[in-house]
């Protein structure tokens, strides 16, 4: 048995619950794919020419050695060839974002060529009292990593010191849990859009309602694939709910409408374009939107005042601004 996941938080909370869920599974056989199938040319995704630029879109930043980018390829490279190793799978993923839409549609392809039992455990709405049950992470416990969606704080987290990790921990999971509690989209319900955004403890929850994809199912996840594979779109995105082909700029006018009108970094521009593309359905990456606000730059539909190797040094405005 193995579990199937997309990035490295969503490994990183699978592998500090998986004794709670099942004590069997060990560390290794969580797989994670850290490639991002809503971006980019799928026909081949074993194709690392075709898939580098999304694989790792930060290459430019001078903040991240050039060792640890071939390391984290290297990862993924192999997960992918562990695929063939699989004889029974859980795939974890939301509902509510493309990546793992996407991710879900290509695994469970690939498995059912060669026939293998494929379990899904859905990470979506959770009653709020359920979630009032979970045990918060213990402070006493040893934390060996924390992993995010930052490549930049993965890094410093490598080297921080095991107390202040576990300080750290400790201070995100209260302030996440009394977030969730407080702001809840549904009333009594508690919402994720990414498994890794989940807290550990609140994932048996969601395993206890995994269930089993019927061979129809899994046929009709394939032709899905097949579809997007044809159709080979620049991006996939979340629309009505569904995972659907779209056009380079379908992101563009949310952008746009986060660009301030003074000069400011375009971190500023990132971060609110990606809490409202969120409250669409749609979970992306920090560096589409980065790509996309240097193409928008490029089209004189807003002003890059700065220029800069990464969002943190570049400054921009609105045209006119």
């Amino acid at each position: 048995m193995y579990w199937i996941c997309f990035g490295d938080s969503a490994k990183g909370c699978l592998a500090m619950a998986r004794k709670a869920m099942e004590p069997s599974v060990e560390a290794e056989q969580i797989l994670a794919l850290s490639d991002d199938y809503s971006q980019g040319d799928i026909r081949d995704v074993t194709n690392r020419a075709a898939r580098t630029d999304i694989l790792t879109p930060w290459r430019g930043d001078p903040e991240l050695d050039g060792k640890w980018q071939a390391e984290y390829q290297a990862r993924h490279w192999k997960v992918l060839e562990q695929l063939d190793e699989v004889d029974e799978a859980v795939l974890w993923y939301a509902g509510g974002n493309a990546l793992e839409q996407c991710g879900l549609r290509y695994v469970v392809s690939r498995l059912y060529q060669k026939h293998i039992p494929v379990w899904v455990a859905e990470v979506d709405w959770m009653p709020v009292q359920e979630f009032s049950k979970v045990t918060p992470i213990d402070r006493n416990a040893g934390v060996l990593g924390i992993v995010t969606d930052s490549r930049l704080m993965n890094a410093v987290f490598r080297f921080m010191p095991q107390f202040l990790l576990q300080r750290y921990a400790a201070r995100i999971d209260r302030r996440s849990r009394e977030a969730r509690q407080k702001a809840s989209p549904r009333a009594g319900m508690v919402y994720y859009s990414t498994v890794g955004e989940a807290e550990p403890g609140i994932l048996p929850y969601f395993y206890k309602r995994r269930r089993q994809l019927t061979e129809t199912e899994q046929a009709a996840l394939l032709t899905e694939w097949t579809r997007m594979q044809e159709e080979n779109t620049p991006l996939r995105a979340m629309v009505n709910g569904k995972v659907q082909s779209v056009p380079e700029g379908y992101y563009d006018e949310t952008i746009l409408s986060c660009v301030p009108e003074e000069e400011s970094h375009a971190a500023l521009t990132v971060g609110r374009a990606l809490c409202k593309l969120s409250e669409t359905g749609n979970w992306v990456s920090d560096m589409l939107i980065f790509s996309r606000i240097r193409a928008l730059g490029a089209g004189g539909r807003l002003e890059i005042v700065q220029d800069g190797a990464t969002y943190r040094e570049m400054t921009i405005r609105k045209i006119g601004g």
